[in-house]
């Protein structure tokens, strides 16, 4: 990655674009000038790239014509918005966001799952990424796939408020400690009690008791491993942790199988991290061992009792660093290797 790129972060003041700026230059991704995009420029939001303080300029306002690369890291309508206009300017926009775009036109990369994919970025300009359980759950279903020929997923996911944004954290941590000091809050985001709480249900249902994250979550799954009949359960729960997803999962397959087989299989996958002690001071958790990693974290790997077809496991990742700014700057780091040089 010889060629150096000016880029913009639209969102820069977000959890997500901060992740994305201590990883760039972590890995030194290819950087000449960095824009730092907000909606609002006066804000006192510290924002830094390699230890130095960006000056903000306004998302609505700026001139794409300056950049070549673009990361979405907010997915608010406004910042939306101006990515699809740098898009239509002719820079390349990578979503870190990972909204769901619902245009076809627009690829869905993981890039350890489906790197190829990207290479369908010219007709919108644009590259999205699969939603961010799926980008922690889908190398190890590949991986598991090609051993034994996967059949069902059926995942119960918690999900850490740190996707909902600022406003999701700061709905959260205050809310907490409004209650430990008996004073009431008012809530931005969440439209029920968070602190000290478990919400099973993400968002609305439909007519078939699926919630529209829940299908995307099957949908996007099939997709990604080119399984078109693969049967996927999923089920989103809320629960009162700032950073880190989780998932409890449970899989099937159409041959025997062995757990040997296949905790090496994931052993060998890339920032991937197996914990084979069965202690429970060993087990593994969103705040011990996800939040700040760049790896996808699993354990309890094991047989499912009277059905050797079957395996369950549990696993959790860090969702703004490794499963949005992490995944986000692979797809980047694509663009730059195959397509912007």
């Amino acid at each position: 990655m010889s060629k150096r790129l000016e880029i913009a972060v639209i969102g820069a003041d977000s959890p997500v674009a901060e992740a994305l700026f201590d990883l760039m230059a972590e890995r030194r991704f290819p950087v000449a000038e960095t824009s730092a995009l907000v909606l609002d420029p006066e804000s006192e939001a510290d924002v830094r790239f390699a230890d130095r303080p960006l000056l903000l300029d306004d998302a609505r306002t700026f001139d794409f014509t300056q950049v070549q690369l673009a990361f979405l890291t907010d997915a608010d309508p406004e910042l939306t918005a101006q990515a699809e206009r740098a898009a239509d300017a002719g820079v390349v926009v990578v979503d870190a966001s990972s909204q769901n775009w619902r245009d076809s036109a627009i690829p869905v990369v993981a890039a350890d799952v489906n790197p190829a994919a990207i290479a369908g970025f010219n007709e919108r300009g644009i590259v999205a990424l699969p939603d961010r359980l799926n980008v922690a759950l889908a190398p190890i279903l590949r991986a598991l796939h090609g051993l034994f020929g996967l059949q069902a997923v059926t995942l119960t996911g918690l999900l850490a408020a740190s996707d909902g944004g600022r406003p999701a954290l700061e709905d959260l941590a205050r809310e907490t400690a409004a209650l430990l000091n008996a004073r009431a809050y008012e809530r931005q985001y969440f439209a029920r009690q968070i602190a000290f709480n478990v919400l099973g249900q993400d968002g609305d249902a439909g007519v078939d008791g699926a919630t529209e994250r829940e299908r995307r979550i099957g949908d996007e799954l099939r997709m990604l491993l080119g399984l078109p009949t693969l049967a996927v359960q999923a089920t989103l729960v809320q629960v009162p942790v700032f950073y880190g997803h989780s998932a409890s999962i449970t899989l099937r397959f159409e041959r025997n199988v062995d757990v040997e087989a296949a905790a090496a299989a994931l052993q060998a996958l890339p920032d991937f991290a197996l914990e084979a002690s069965q202690l429970a001071a060993d087990g593994i958790s969103p705040v011990t061992d996800a939040a700040l990693s760049s790896r996808v974290q699993a354990g309890r790997l094991r047989r499912v009792d009277g059905d050797p077809l079957a395996l369950a496991l549990w696993l959790t990742a860090d969702n703004i660093r490794r499963c949005a700014a992490s995944a986000a700057l692979s797809n980047a780091e694509l663009l730059v290797r195959d397509h912007l040089t």
